[in-house]
């Protein structure tokens, strides 16, 4: 069956995925929309003084709710196949639908023909959840049974410790069943078996891979021989190109890079990138997408606060309202970041740049209560707004600290790569204020090297938690 085979199966999966998608969030609506005007609970949980919408608005919101929520599960990998994979965690699924619903919640916002019940909306994604994991659960077990009639069959060649990790779990099931027949041994290795370390019967050298495809009617080979043993694969290309099969290769040099590479041509020669950003092209809009649906709203509604802060900090202490300072963002340009004013005019006349601490003296009583509840950040949103930050990044530090910091600590210039954030994972891991760079810089660099939109929001979720804790900084 080999490549084409593999191809429709696992594209037969990926559109059973959509469709399941789709169906999950059309019957939210509707259930959600029956639930809030038409059911039992009307009455005694809330009431229909302000009428009954018609359905058709919910049905025409459904369908545009179901486009936005497609593009956020493709950003969160939810239909990406894998070789050994039994769907998405709830919790992934849990994190893609609540930024679905809050970027459909944002779009809404400024649509006014139409308004949406406020109780219909958490109804629909309470709903919208469950359907979408036994939808997506239902699809793999119906995939499983349309193909396990005929499996895929494969061999690795090379007896290392990767290759029988990917048999194992090859064989282990999945949506796409597959048969591991036999291990080939790679150049060098010995021929003798040994049963108790090597399930796989050994089939032959790594030579002989034409013949064993042909007598065996292989679909897949795995190569998984040694960085020192690699010179083999040229002949495991040469036997098997006129053959039907699905040819595969790890890379024992993966084993020295921190992130999966991208593979790129010029002029038909391939190029592997062995390091790459992940906030960048798509990624980056959608980050971007996700700190404006965010921030307009929040800006909205925390407008009168903001008022009330400038006023307070005008009448109790001399000076501006707002701390501007030059900090460092993303290609290591300059931008000012704006700050409620929380200390003195004159505090680090002085001192010179230092950094402050949870008893720092200069702060003003306004200042104290600012800090503690983290509102003096709240004028860094007009940062994200224009687009010199993001909600969440590396938190941007001044010239001055930044020429130091690029001399003492290793790879700390990569945490210019993406746009500074209003908060990080450092922070929400209680690395703030007069910490080790080193460590600061560490959790940094994680984030940038395994950025996602679900890592994004978990770190919003856990810096809300933080400022309701009152853990100021």
């Amino acid at each position: 069956m080999g490549h084409v085979e593999r191809r429709k199966r696992e594209t037969l999966l990926q559109f059973l995925w959509h469709l399941s998608d789709l169906i999950a969030i059309l019957v939210a609506f509707a259930l959600g929309y029956w639930l809030r005007f038409h059911s039992p609970l009307v009455g005694p949980l809330w009431d229909l003084s302000k009428g009954i919408p018609p359905l058709a608005h919910y049905l025409a919101a459904a369908g545009a709710t179901a486009v936005v929520w497609i593009l956020v599960f493709h950003a969160f990998g939810l239909y990406r196949f894998r070789l050994r994979w039994e769907g998405p965690a709830v919790s992934t699924l849990l994190r893609a639908s609540l930024l679905g619903m809050v970027l459909t919640a944002g779009i809404a916002f400024f649509y006014r023909d139409v308004t949406f019940s406020r109780i219909a909306v958490p109804l629909i994604w309470i709903i919208a959840v469950p359907l979408l994991h036994v939808g997506r659960r239902a699809m793999l077990a119906l995939a499983a049974r349309i193909t396990r009639r005929a499996p895929l069959r494969f061999v690795i060649i090379g007896r290392t410790a990767q290759g029988m990790r990917i048999a194992r779990a090859l064989a282990g099931g999945g949506a796409i069943r597959h048969d591991p027949i036999g291990v080939l041994a790679g150049p060098g290795e010995p021929l003798a078996a040994d049963l108790e370390e090597e399930p796989l019967p050994l089939l032959g050298r790594y030579d002989e891979i034409g013949a064993v495809v042909a007598r065996e009617r292989i679909d897949r080979v795995i190569v998984a021989l040694p960085l020192v043993q690699q010179h083999g694969l040229i002949e495991v290309l040469r036997q098997c190109r006129p053959l039907d099969v699905d040819v595969e290769f790890v890379p024992d040099l993966m084993a020295w890079i921190p992130q999966p590479g991208q593979f790129d041509e010029i002029d038909g020669v391939p190029l592997a990138s062995l390091r790459r950003i992940r906030l960048a092209g798509w990624n980056g809009v959608v980050k971007r997408a996700l700190d404006l649906a965010i921030t307009i709203p929040v800006l909205i509604f925390l407008g009168p606060l903001m008022l009330l802060l400038a006023v307070v900090i005008k009448l109790t202490s001399p000076g501006p309202v707002f701390f501007r300072q030059r900090r460092v963002g993303r290609d290591r340009k300059f931008f000012e970041m704006i700050k409620f004013r929380s200390m003195r005019v004159d505090a680090e006349e002085a001192t010179g740049p230092v950094w402050t601490d949870a008893l720092d003296q200069r702060r003003t009583a306004i200042g104290r209560f600012m800090r503690t509840w983290s509102l003096d950040e709240l004028p860094q949103l007009l940062n994200v707004l224009r687009g010199e930050m993001s909600l969440v990044g590396p938190r941007p530090e001044r010239p001055y600290f930044v020429e130091r910091f690029e001399q003492l600590v290793p790879g700390y210039f990569e945490r210019h790569a993406v746009k500074s954030g209003i908060t990080g994972w450092a922070q929400v891991n209680g690395l703030r204020g007069n910490v080790p760079i080193e460590e600061r810089t560490r959790f940094d660099l994680h984030y940038i090297e395994n950025w996602s939109l679900g890592f994004d929001l978990r770190i919003l979720v856990l810096t809300l938690r933080s400022i309701l804790a009152q853990r100021g900084h």
